[in-house]
Formats: C-alpha cells, structure tokens, sequence
C-alpha cells in the first residue's frame, strides 16, 4: 500500500473512532460528575476534581464538552429524565385510570418510584443523590427547563400543588423541597452500607414506602 493511501486510511478510521471517543468521553464526565456532586454536594467537587475521576488528560474537557457547571448539571438532567418520565407514563395513566389522582401518596409515587428504581453500574441511587444535591444548591438557575423536561413529574407534583392550594404558596413550596429531602435521603439510605452486606432490598423498599407516607402527611398538615 502507497504511503499516500495509507494516510488516508489512518485518517478515515481517525474520523470514524473520534465521535466514539467523544461520546464515551462525555458520558465518563457525566459519571463522575453525578457520583462526585451527589457524595459531596455541588460545591464540594470542582469541575477539575471531576474530570481526573472521568479519567480525562484534557483539563478543559468540561468546558468544550458542556460549557460551565450550569451547563454540566443540565447534560446530567439530558441524560437521565427520559427513562424516568418512561417509567412514569404508565404509573400515570394507571392512576388516572383508578381513580387515584387525588391521592398524596400516588402523586408521590409517580414522581419518585422512578429515581427509586434508577440505579447506577455499582448498584447505587448515584442520581438520586445528585437530586438531593441539587434540592440544596440554591444557585442552580434550571429548573424551570427541567419542569419542562420532566412534564409528567410537572404533572404530579402540580396536581398536589392544587390540593393544598388553600395554603400559602411559599409554605407549599417549602414542603415540597422538604418532601424531596425526605424521598432522596430514604432511597440513598441503603447506598452506604457495607459491601460485604450490601444493600438490603426489603429495608430500602420500607425506607422508601415511609418516606412517601411522610411526605404525603408533611403537605396535607394544617
């Protein structure tokens, strides 16, 4: 083969293999950035920290690949949401069609049954705690377009919002970040124990059913 076709060749096959790195590049970031902010919070992981635990050489991988933190956070919502609001549609229309839209605790479930359900590679609830996180971090500018990319949680938690419409909004709203505490904390609860026992599946399943049945009496309360 001439030198000059093989140039060619080698660079076909670069063109070929460089939007693979690239994706495996981003969704290493997403990771770790997930696992690292939900561990510490997100103001106890830099965007540096982050990329050596995704195993990136390039230190300004974030910034092409997502822009800033803000941007970041966004890709780790991109990437998780559509499975979770799949999981809903049918815990929504189940509940419609019983009758049971006007249930606290079926409200509940439909927003968080899935992230319940949603575990990483290691068997851990890394999403939930990166939700937790953020529930906390009060300069995430987002969450109106993760309303947007979450309608059918929307859906459930503003159904709730109507029922306690009675109440001052601001106390509603403060509920509502408690009872995301509540649900995050009792399905990351298991997350730590020891590897050599491991989760327990019957204990985190309870944790997770009290957590609802808190949640739903912490909104109804007078």
């Amino acid at each position: 083969m001439s030198q000059a076709k093989e140039t060619r060749r080698r660079k076909s096959v670069e063109a070929q293999t460089a939007p693979n790195r690239a994706t495996a590049t981003i969704e290493a970031i997403i990771e770790a950035a997930e696992r690292l902010w939900g561990a510490h919070g997100i103001e106890g992981a830099s965007l540096r920290e982050i990329s050596i635990a995704a195993g990136s050489a390039n230190k300004s991988s974030i910034g092409y690949h997502f822009g800033d933190k803000q941007g970041l956070i966004r890709a780790i919502f991109e990437a998780r949401i559509p499975a979770l609001e799949d999981r809903r549609r049918p815990l929504l229309a189940a509940a419609e069609a019983e009758g049971k839209l006007d249930d606290p605790i079926t409200l509940l479930r439909i927003a968080f049954l899935p992230v319940f359900e949603e575990v990483d590679r290691h068997g851990r609830h890394s999403f939930a705690a990166f939700l937790r996180a953020i529930n906390r971090f009060a300069q995430w500018d987002g969450r109106t377009g993760i309303q947007q990319l979450a309608p059918l949680a929307s859906a459930a938690f503003n159904i709730l919002r109507q029922k306690v419409s009675h109440m001052p909004q601001d106390l509603v709203e403060a509920r509502l970040r408690l009872a995301n505490e509540i649900c995050y904390g009792a399905i990351t609860d298991q997350d730590d124990n020891p590897p050599a026992t491991g989760p327990d599946p019957v204990l985190a399943t309870k944790m997770f059913e009290d957590a609802l049945a808190a949640s739903a009496h912490l909104m109804l309360l007078g």
